[in-house]
């Protein structure tokens, strides 16, 4: 379908077309747009500022961090009750506290004790998914 509708809006602008008003509104619509349609362009790289939804698999080839106390406590309650992280998976994270339903790997309570790799930041710890 994606391809199909490529397709179809790169004839309106073959040499020699005069794409209509209509057309070009059509390819205009197929584009993101910066900021407007969620995506914001920073030097650290991109940002969503909307939701985001995957459907498909979420490979991450790089460091994966969570958010620290970001988010509302009924956006936590609901991450919580959907257990989308499943129990005892393990995270790289930063941060001063630790975010809802995660605990130190530090060897307590049957948590296994892991230890930040070294040179990294101060607050640079291994959480656990809590059950």
């Amino acid at each position: 379908m994606a391809m199909q509708l490529r397709k179809t809006l790169k004839s309106f602008f073959k040499r020699g077309a005069k794409p209509t008003e209509s057309q070009f509104a059509q390819w205009l619509d197929a584009c993101l747009l910066q900021g407007e349609d969620g995506i914001e362009k920073r030097s650290t790289g991109l940002e969503i500022t909307q939701n985001l939804k995957i459907s498909g698999s979420l490979i991450v080839e790089g460091t994966l961090w969570l958010a620290e106390h970001t988010q509302t406590t009924s956006l936590k309650t609901k991450a919580t009750q959907t257990n989308g992280v499943p129990s005892g998976a393990v995270f790289l994270y930063h941060g001063h506290s630790l975010p809802l339903g995660y605990g130190l790997c530090d060897g307590k309570d049957g948590r296994p004790l892991l230890n930040a790799p070294p040179g990294g930041a101060i607050q640079l710890h291994y959480i656990i998914k809590l059950p």
